[in-house]
Parts: structure tokens; sequence; C-alpha cells
């Protein structure tokens, strides 16, 4: 009876997402100005041309913002023959659907299904992740292709034999670098706990183990380059944060930003509006088992998170713009980007002391 409950309320929170997100066309003010538009004009153009980037650079906000989801929605356009915004919005719950199967199989492979389904309904019950399954933003794409990543690098680290993790692993977070460029981020992530994990276990995973972890970095800079080389060849910039206020004398000078940091950080901790109680619950869960939280492959989940956190902290102390606004806008989408990573870090954590 629990599981059948169970797989009527994910299939409910499902439904209520594809419902929801198909009843109107992108109108999110982002998904429009930023992301469709491109869409739109490589499907007018029939290619991408000089002419489109430029007018990008000239006409409409964040030029540097990657292309994936934009040239996913230009392939729905093909298909469908016609600038059908209300469709194309089927993209966003299939990437929910995507990371509610993809959690339910990386659970399952250390516990019983019911179980696994615990997981899977509290990830899909959470209000701001099933939102975002509907408004056209890329959070959720984001999400999906990270958690993937994490989940096949995570599965290499617990056995280093199955060697062909860590290619999928980098396809998956270049992925992640080409949907928005918080993905970036999560390339560095992925890499620095590799590292970590590799500078570990130097002597006990091989020889090939560690040449196809060398070829790693590799994999994601050859799937993040050709962006790179176009961004650079059409001058586009991020009007929020740049690379040269990364120093000490700048960050030291921005410290005073913490107060209002922590402020955001805490109402969305405690937000069970947005996010039930899956913040508290994770803070009190690896409270009372830390020693299992942070031992195994935990401490390289727990690694993950931490990084992506500190690359947050940083992205806020050293942006342009005003940090009360900007934490207002972006960090409750930002959670969302390691939320499924912290629920099957959950999922790990309990698996002795929940018996289904």
């Amino acid at each position: 009876i629990a599981r059948m409950l169970l797989i009527f309320g994910i299939a409910f929170e499902a439904a209520c997402a594809f419902f929801r997100a198909l009843i109107k066309p992108i109108e999110s003010y982002d998904a429009v100005a930023i992301y469709a538009i491109k869409s739109k004009m490589f499907y007018m153009a029939g290619a991408i041309t000089s002419d489109i980037f430029n007018a990008i650079k000239a006409l409409y906000p964040h030029p540097d913002y990657p292309l994936n989801i934009p040239l996913a929605e230009t392939f729905f356009y093909l298909c469908m023959g016609s600038l059908n915004d209300q469709i194309v919005k089927i993209i966003f719950p299939l990437f929910f659907v995507a990371v509610l199967i993809m959690i339910y199989f990386a659970v399952r492979r250390f516990a019983s299904s019911t179980y696994a389904l615990i997981f899977v309904f509290i990830l899909a019950s959470i209000p701001q992740f099933n939102a975002y399954a509907t408004n056209a933003y890329h959070e959720l794409p984001l999400a999906c292709y990270y958690f993937a990543s994490a989940v096949f690098l995570f599965r290499w680290f617990d056995n280093p034999r199955e060697t062909w993790c860590l290619p999928l692993s980098a396809v998956l977070v270049g992925l992640a670098g080409w949907t928005k460029n918080e993905g970036l981020l999560y390339c560095v992530v992925n890499m620095a706990v590799l590292g970590v994990f590799v500078g570990s276990n130097f002597k006990k995973i091989g020889n090939r183990s560690i040449i196809y972890a060398a070829i790693y970095p590799v994999i994601v800079l050859a799937m993040l380059l050709p962006w790179i080389v176009v961004k650079k060849t059409y001058g586009f910039v991020n009007s929020d944060v740049s690379l040269s206020c990364l120093n000490p004398q700048y960050v030291l000078s921005q410290l005073n930003r913490f107060g209002p940091i922590f402020y955001e950080f805490q109402k969305q901790f405690f937000g069970p509006k947005k996010w039930n109680l899956i913040w508290p619950a994770a803070a009190v869960i690896i409270a009372f088992n830390y020693k299992k939280a942070f031992s195994g492959i935990g401490k390289y989940m727990a690694l993950s998170v931490a990084l992506a956190v500190s690359g947050y902290v940083l992205f806020y102390l050293i942006s342009y713009v005003d940090v009360v606004y900007f934490l207002s806008k972006t960090w409750a989408r930002f959670l969302l980007h390691f939320l499924p990573v912290v629920v099957y870090w959950l999922a790990l954590i309990l698996k002795e002391e929940v018996k289904v």
C-alpha cells in the first residue's frame, strides 16, 4: 500500500508539473529575454550566424549565457514547424521527470524500491523544485545535468573499475556548463572533488583509473571551449561579475556583504513555503549521523555541496550587483542546483536507520 501511495503521489506531482507548464506559453521575463529570444532568432534565420550574435550583444541582456536550452527549443520549433511557445515548454517538466527517475535508480542501487520512492516523493513534492519545472527557467536543466554527472562520479568512487563512469560524468557536467554560467562552477566542483579522491586513493585505484581521471578535465574543457571561443570572439561579457575582481584585496573589501548573505541563507533555510522542511531536516539528519555523513562516499557528497555553496558566496562577494537585491533574486534558484545531490546524500545517510 505504501508503495502504491508513493507512486500515486509522484505521478500526481509530475502530472501537475506538465499541466502547469503547458497551460500557458513561455512568459517569465528571463525565460523570454535571455533564452527564448535566441531560440526564435535561430529558428527564423535557419542558422546560427554572426549577425545573430551581434544582435544579441547589442539588444538583449546577458549575451554570454550559453546556448544548450535555446538550441533545444530551436530543435522543438523545427520539429513542430512553428514558433509554438506553449508546446516547447514540455522540455522543462521532462527534465523534472528525468531527475526523479535518476534519483530513484541511484538510491535503488543500495536500497529497496519503496525506500527509493520515499526520496523521489520528497524531492518531487518540494514546491520550489516543482515550480521550476513549469516556468522555462534553466535551473532544473542545470540541476539535472549536475546531478547526473555527480551520480556517475560517485559511482566511480565506489568502484574505480567502472572507468566508463568518468567520461560520461565529464560530458554531463560539460553540458551543465553549456546550460548556465553557474554550470561552470559545477565543472570546477567535480574536478576538485575528483582531484581530492584521486589524491587520497592514489595507490589503490590503479594506473588505468588514474589515466581516466586525468582525461576528465580534458573532456570538460573540450566541451566548454567552443562557447568560450564564441564569447571571446564577439566580446560577450558578464554584467553581474568579473573574474578581474577575484583577488584577495577586493574580496576582503567586500566582507561586509556576509551579513545580507547570511540573512538570505537563513530565510531560505527556514522557508517551508518554498522548501517544505528539507533544509532543517537535512541539518538535523547530518548532525545526528555525522560519522556516516562524512565517511565513505558521503564525504565527497559533502565536499561537493560545500564547494558549491562556497562558490556562490564568492560570487556574491565579487558581484557588481547590489548584494541584497541579487540575493533576493537568485539564492532561491541556486539552491535548486544542488538540491537533488542533497536528497541523494540524505538517502545514503539514512539507508540503515530507516527500515522499509
